[in-house]
């Protein structure tokens, strides 16, 4: 969410920013800017994309000094004047910002008090100004910093430059991510790794309240008390962050199409020589723990619940969470709880509020994420990578199939249930035979159901955790109203919205449950639904619309999700949206 870059001593930093800002906009943005220092400071900035930006920029800038940014609106709406960078109202201080800062309000109105003007409605804009009017009252940046970070409550990743410091970046971090490249005459800045690694594999990442500068000849970091502390460079390699399309239209039918090779890289690394290879402390915690707390957001909360099955048929007490919920109302049932966090960035913050809390109350946890070197993969006590290599389209579809691939070898290992690894050696020849032999299929259905207003999925059990996130798939990247629907519950309510030529999509992958699944398409069909059935060969019926090989029906959101994934995609194609970025949403997170 948001997407910050600059520059120290690059020789064409132009190109570095605006390519950087393209790398970066998987992240969601609806405005672009830049900024650098040339007889005074320079501001290009505008609603709409990076190529828009590129547009309205100077063909040759002569500085030594950049700084980017894209803007997805919070405080504000998505106006020139909101978009970053932001200059101080005397003009000293040149900022972008990624996070939320709280208590904008109050400081806002500290400072008009003392004769400041703002020119749009954004918080990044106070900060702007709180830096240039402490640093006016005592000329020391340094100390001006942790004035600012004592005043300022709320998450933050700023990176800013002054008129008369004309030659260093200064950057500052709490609870939104930041990295700085090191080259050899030169240093970057950026929210992820992606746009530097191009110029340098050397990274140091910056923890939650240390703040510093960059010029061209060196990196100093200082922590919260401001003073200088020596981080550990991180080496990281262009193929783990590499963006290639490698011929796919776009990023999500890439990343569908990956998910057979995702499951069996899981496979190889969690499983080796008839043994699985999860830490020793990590499983004597998670068996001597009396219950379970999943936590996620979105999709990754579908891929909770599912786990939480998992558990259970081990004889583990569970329960799942919403994130955002659990971190207001936290509960911590049994004697010796254990908490699994879920999220592919490792940066959402709804989870990184609530790993505080967990912390603060010395409970066990454990991440799954696709990201190392994240913030919640540093700051936990165990972490699991899904080695899914980068995932850039916004709507998630190899992560999720990962977490929970995951998930079931983790819970199987508690007990060393070896059959969950030939069950999901199963799921890759039903996914590569989806991928063979069905896309036209379901092509097919999407061409029917893209000019629906409202949609229905069905299932119960797994199936009905699989229509969860089928139906987020649908509704965020085709913007169409989707409910998923637990077969038992259509009586309860939900049938009353039942009409002639309503798409029902339903989920028969169970044996115990598909008998009353065949019960809830008779009563669909007789209100007028236009039913679609995905189901498995065991289980299938002459209508049935899709019918799969047979696997271990525990995996339906292993083996069928890539249905759910192409039908989704298909529509946002047929209605000609962006299918990688669907309006409003970023791809991770970072704010509450």
């Amino acid at each position: 969410m948001c997407g910050i870059v600059g520059s120290v001593g690059l020789k064409n930093p132009k190109e570095y920013v605006t390519k950087g800002l393209k790398m970066l906009d998987y992240r969601g943005y609806d405005s672009a800017g830049l900024a650098y220092f040339n007889n005074g400071v320079k501001i290009y900035k505008d609603v709409g994309s990076v190529e828009h930006l590129v547009t309205i920029v100077p063909n040759k800038i002569d500085t030594n000094i950049m700084i980017g940014h894209t803007r997805w609106a919070t405080h504000g709406a998505p106006t020139k004047l909101n978009t970053h960078p932001h200059i101080s109202f005397n003009g000293h201080v040149c900022l972008v910002h990624n996070g939320v800062i709280e208590n904008y309000k109050e400081l806002k109105k500290s400072l008009s008090d003392k004769g400041y003007e703002f020119y749009g409605e954004t918080d990044s804009e106070v900060v702007a100004n709180l830096i240039e009017y402490y640093y006016l009252n005592n000329k020391d940046i340094i100390e001006t910093i942790k004035i600012v970070k004592s005043l300022i409550k709320g998450s933050y990743a700023i990176t800013f430059f002054t008129d008369e410091i004309k030659d260093t970046l200064f950057v500052l971090k709490k609870s939104s991510p930041l990295v700085i490249g090191k080259g050899k005459d030169f240093n970057l800045v950026a929210s992820d790794a992606s746009p530097i690694i191009e110029y340098t594999n050397e990274f140091i990442e910056l923890e939650d309240d240390e703040f510093g500068y960059i010029n061209k000849k060196e990196v100093v970091i200082l922590n919260k008390e401001g003073q200088v502390i020596k981080k550990d460079t991180i080496h990281k390699d262009i193929e783990s962050i590499s963006h290639d399309l490698k011929g796919y239209p776009h990023y999500m039918l890439k990343e569908i199409e990956e998910i057979p090779q995702t499951v069996n890289r899981l496979i190889n690394t969690y499983y080796q020589d008839d043994k699985f290879q999860f830490d020793k402390e990590l499983i004597k915690d998670l068996n001597e723990s009396d219950h379970i707390i999943f936590i996620g957001c979105g999709t990754s909360y579908h891929a909770g619940l599912v786990a939480g099955r998992y558990f259970e048929k081990y004889n583990k007490s569970t329960s799942r969470f919403i994130a955002s919920e659990w971190a207001f109302h936290p509960t911590y049932p049994g004697v010796k709880p254990f908490i699994i966090m879920i999220s592919q960035s490792g940066e959402t913050a709804d989870l990184i509020h609530c790993l505080k809390i967990i912390k603060e109350h010395n409970l066990k946890n454990l991440v799954i994420t696709n990201t190392g070197g994240s913030t919640l993969d540093r700051n936990c006590d165990y972490s699991l990578l899904l080695h899914s290599g980068i995932e850039v389209s916004v709507a998630s579809t190899k992560a999720y199939v990962a977490q929970v691939c995951l998930l079931a070898m983790l819970a199987a290992s508690l007990v060393d249930d070896k059959s969950v690894i030939s069950d999901l050696r199963g799921t890759i020849n039903v996914i590569n035979d989806i991928q063979d032999n069905y896309k036209e299929k379901i092509m097919k259905v999407a061409n029917e159901i893209k000019d629906k207003k409202n949609i229905f999925y069905l299932g119960r059990g797994y199936d009905y955790f699989l229509s969860l996130e089928a139906s987020l798939k649908l509704k965020e990247i085709s913007y169409i109203h989707s409910e998923a629907i637990p077969g038992g519950e259509l009586k309860h309510g939900p049938i009353a919205l039942i009409e002639k030529g309503l798409p029902v999509i339903v989920f028969i992958t169970n044996p115990d449950t598909a008998p009353s699944m065949r019960g809830n398409i008779e009563e669909v069909k007789s209100r007028g639904a236009k039913v679609y059935v995905v189901s498995t060969k065991e289980l299938s019926s002459n209508e049935d619309t899709i019918v799969v090989k047979d696997y271990a029906y525990y995996l339906s959101s292993v083996a069928i999700s890539s249905v759910a994934f192409y039908l989704a995609y298909y529509v946002s194609l047929a209605k000609g949206l962006n299918v990688d970025k669907p309006r409003n949403l970023a791809k991770s997170v970072t704010v509450e």
